[in-house]
């Protein structure tokens, strides 16, 4: 009989490993807090800084942008071909797992223009050469001039319209080129490209080294390791979340999971779920949730288990909000995404902030009243965060595609809310969030 635990317990547990709970959680430099508390989605914006900061409270822009720089924390494609902030460790893992698709897709892709692999396996010699400094793809172009031949219009209708992108690719899957975000800044999309500078089994500063490199000589899988990774910041997760998070199938998630030592438990409301062996003592033993977070839009607390039903209460669930990227408002007990940044006590969303370009400070709002040293808390709270996103970020910019203007329409919604203006639906009849193992895959 598996052993069973409330969601309260597990949610306990994720608290802490998400290195929102307790100093002790937060101990060490901030490329080892943030390696061993997940990996963050980078989304083009300032969110990774409040994801990073969350984490490491003292923590500065630059002190981010120099981890990155050092190597100690790469920016790379990982789970779905999205791009995370991710340790240096898992790096070879994340490189040989996409491998396999991206060839596969490549050649296709090649075969709508006439073209082979061979083609881009020529040139990637020629890419390498020329990048005796970090240069960003444009420049590549132009000063690599007729070396690079054009796709033409069958190009474009494919969506290949030259070889140069994909030799970048290919020589970053084989761990030959690191990919760096332009100008030292983590809120851009728009990366440079240098030969690795960095150990390709991470620098040595903490256990992920040694746990990546014993998965992979034992395993001889990435995917296995990717798994271990996310179960260890993470867990316990059913086998639907793994494979919301990574696109996997069930059949993938299983073998992998056959593959290391987990012991598989079962979470009220959520079935049957997994944990690391060596966590299960830390997940009986987890204690309560305690204090403030102050939380991005897609941070991993919020997303990894299924959707905000987890990590709120009951209470709560009938209350709409606006959704990231979807037409209509949601009940938090269905949501699996949410447009506003949070506000977490105790391990429970319990309301909204945003960053108030207009004023240049912050609103908020909590959907009760709080004790007045709560209150007081979020107030010192959310100026400081709005502090550090307009004064030491720049922008208070979420992701790419995101705005001043609707950073601006964002907060004005929060404080209407907490104004009464707009108040939100009563938690009265919630409808039954469906399981986590059912939950849409999480959002590109």
């Amino acid at each position: 009989m598996s052993e069973k635990f409330s969601l309260a317990q597990a949610r306990a547990f994720w608290w802490q490993q998400q290195a929102l709970g307790t100093r002790a959680a937060r101990a060490g430099s901030l490329t080892q807090v943030l390696g061993a508390s997940g990996w963050l989605r980078t989304l083009g914006g300032s969110d990774v800084y409040i994801a990073a900061r969350a984490r490491h409270p003292a923590m500065t822009r630059a002190d981010l942008d120099a981890a990155v720089l050092r190597g100690e924390l790469r920016v790379s494609p990982a789970a779905r071909g999205c791009i995370y902030l991710v340790p240096s460790a898992v790096v070879p893992d994340l490189m040989a797992m996409n491998a396999p698709d991206w060839h596969k897709q490549t050649e296709k892709d090649l075969a709508k223009v006439g073209k082979t692999m061979k083609l881009v396996e020529k040139l990637a010699p020629v890419v390498l050469r020329a990048l005796d400094n970090a240069k960003t793809t444009d420049a590549l172009r132009k000063e690599l001039g007729a070396d690079i031949p054009s796709f033409g219009d069958a190009g474009k209708k494919a969506g290949v319209s030259s070889p140069l992108p994909l030799a970048l690719r290919w020589l970053e899957l084989r761990g030959e080129i690191e990919r760096m975000c332009e100008g030292g800044r983590l809120d851009t999309q728009r990366y440079t490209w240098r030969p690795r500078v960095t150990d390709p089994c991470g620098p040595a500063f903490g256990p992920e080294r040694k746990v990546a490199t014993k998965l992979r000589a034992a395993s001889k899988d990435p995917f296995a390791a990717v798994v271990h990774a996310f179960l260890g910041n993470a867990g316990p997760a059913t086998v639907g979340q793994i494979v919301c998070w990574s696109v996997a199938s069930q059949r993938e998630v299983k073998a992998a999971l056959a593959t290391l030592d987990v012991a598989s438990i079962e979470i009220e409301g959520m079935g049957e779920a997994f944990v690391l062996r060596d966590q299960l003592g830390a997940v009986r033993a987890a204690p309560p949730p305690r204090g403030i977070a102050l939380l991005a839009l897609e941070d991993n607390y919020l997303i990894n288990h299924g959707g905000l039903g987890a990590v709120s209460d009951p209470r709560h669930h009938a209350i709409k909000v606006d959704i990231w990227g979807e037409g209509k408002p949601e009940a938090i007990g269905e949501a699996t995404h949410v447009l506003s940044r949070t506000i977490v006590v105790d391990g429970l969303i319990a309301g909204f902030w945003e960053v108030d370009p207009r004023a240049g400070g912050a609103t908020w709002m909590t959907f009760e009243a709080q004790p007045k040293p709560i209150v007081a808390e979020i107030e010192e709270r959310t100026a400081d965060v709005a502090r550090f996103l307009l004064d030491d970020v720049g922008s208070p910019r979420a992701y790419s595609l995101d705005s001043i203007e609707q950073v601006q329409q964002r907060a004005d919604r929060v404080t209407k809310l907490r104004a009464g203006n707009s108040k939100p639906a009563k938690a009265a009849a919630a409808k039954p969030k469906a399981k986590p193992q059912q939950a849409r895959r999480a959002r590109p």
